[in-house]
């Protein structure tokens, strides 16, 4: 059984890695706010859009972790390399495939979903320069899948640091114009953010050739071989992590339009709740990794007794977090909302929404661990199916409050409380049951 420290051992710098991370999309959001409502919201969407796409790099890079992990979990080290290799492949067609039709169409897109045509010109303005980083997104995803997979997370923290201060640095003189910089508004947030992934890319590689890693696991040119196996086994375990992840941040990108039908205040407030919304799920993917990670070694080893039992003891360790975090956010609601923007009446009418994303985070810090605990036993199939049915009522309810009731924002946003409950019982009687067991789930992991 995984103890309290190994488990925050690997949590612990995800953790922070991702408040570092975060801080590239909290910068952007907070500088644009500075710009204007329409600057955030265009920018938001922007954001939202390309986050839909990475969902496909990701995808693969969960599936690379979840092999990872496994592999690490048997002591083959040197199929390690391999699943490298062939992930870095996919990875380089699927970003360049990215590329092309959000280059193609993205703009068409954005004009055709917003009803504000200055928020789609925001919009489109960020997106011709984001898209740029995807190559370089897609390759980084890569290594941190590696590195999650070994239980070698400090790393991570060491990277995302980087970027973190590589945008912070670049978004203060390419937005403004400081240092004798033009100031180019919205194309600086977006030429810092992708300049920054370049950063951590590069991190990356002279980190494992630096660090042994390149030549402990393999990690050489010759990984990079054409294996069409292998090839096959990956994409195969990863694609329903994609699909799932794709359709999840497109239904989060519907919701938004859905709340822009209300009007640019209400997309304002939508766009700074979402920000702190994500800077407060850090624990929660924190806890998910190290259940992806100690799942996946655990079932490499045979000891696959253990998986419920540990992924318990994640969840209420990753409770027990939340609740520090929610307690001091609704103590402090104002403080916590001033960091987005200085206009006093868009902070008043941000607060409710606030309370109610902290009750949503408080049922995912549990169901989101035996939700990645589904993925990790390899049964990325059945995640995927309770993420399509979840995802319908969630649809349902938002369009009868944005469309029929013309809710307020707050109340739009309790379909996060709805969605985490159902995810949370679905993922955990397949956990507790140990349907996770049964061959048909278990074929992508051999």
């Amino acid at each position: 059984m995984a103890s309290v420290k190994h488990i925050l051992k690997i949590a612990s710098p995800v953790f922070v890695s991702l408040i570092a991370q975060n801080i590239v999309g909290i910068t952007d959001t907070a500088f644009m706010g500075r710009i204007g409502e329409v600057a955030m919201g265009g920018s938001a969407m922007a954001v939202m859009a390309y986050y839909c796409v990475f969902t496909l790099g990701f995808g693969l890079g969960a599936g690379t972790q979840i092999l990872v992990s496994k592999r690490f979990g048997e002591g083959r080290r040197d199929e390690i390399g391999r699943v490298f290799g062939q992930s870095s492949l996919l990875l380089l067609i699927a970003a360049q495939l990215s590329f092309f039709i959000c280059y193609i169409f993205g703009e068409s897109m954005f004009y055709a979903l917003l009803k504000s045509p200055d928020v789609a010109d925001v919009a489109t303005e960020y997106w011709q320069w984001r898209i740029w980083g995807f190559v370089l997104a897609f390759q980084s995803t890569t290594y941190r899948a590696f590195y999650i997979g070994i239980g070698k997370t400090k790393v991570l923290t060491y990277n995302a640091f980087i970027m973190a201060v590589v945008n912070i640095v670049l978004d203060y003189v390419l937005i403004f114009g400081h240092f004798g910089a033009p100031a180019l508004g919205v194309k600086g947030a977006a030429l810092a953010s992708v300049i920054a992934e370049g950063s951590s890319l590069l991190f990356y590689y002279f980190y494992s050739r630096l660090s042994g890693h390149t030549g402990e696991y393999s990690l050489h040119y010759t990984a990079i071989r054409l294996n069409i196996k292998l090839i096959r086994q990956i994409f195969r375990l990863s694609f329903y992590l994609m699909l799932q992840g794709l359709v999840s941040l497109m239904v989060w990108a519907v919701f938004f339009i859905f709340i822009e039908k209300l009007g640019e205040r209400a997309l304002a407030v939508a766009a700074v709740a979402r920000s702190i919304y994500i800077f407060l799920y850090i624990p929660i993917s924190s806890y998910s990794t190290a259940v992806h990670t100690i799942v996946g070694q655990t079932i490499g080893r045979k000891e696959e007794d253990k998986v419920p039992g540990q992924v318990f003891k994640i969840a209420r360790l990753s409770l027990l977090t939340m609740s520090v975090f929610v307690v001091i956010i609704n103590l402090f609601p104002h403080i916590v909302t001033e960091i987005f923007t200085d206009d006093l009446s868009l902070i008043a009418d941000a607060v409710p929404t606030l309370r109610v994303i902290t009750i949503a985070l408080l049922g995912s810090s549990v169901a989101n661990m035996f939700f990645a605990a589904v993925s990790a036993t390899g049964a990325t199939k059945k995640a995927m199916q309770i993420e399509m049915a979840t995802i319908l009522i969630y649809l349902g309810m938002a369009w009868v409050l944005t469309y029929y009731l013309n809710a307020p924002v707050h109340w739009c946003f309790t379909v996060e409380v709805v969605y985490y409950i159902i995810i949370g019982v679905f993922s955990s009687l397949f956990i507790i049951r140990e349907r996770w067991r049964h061959p048909k789930w278990r074929m992508f992991l051999e």
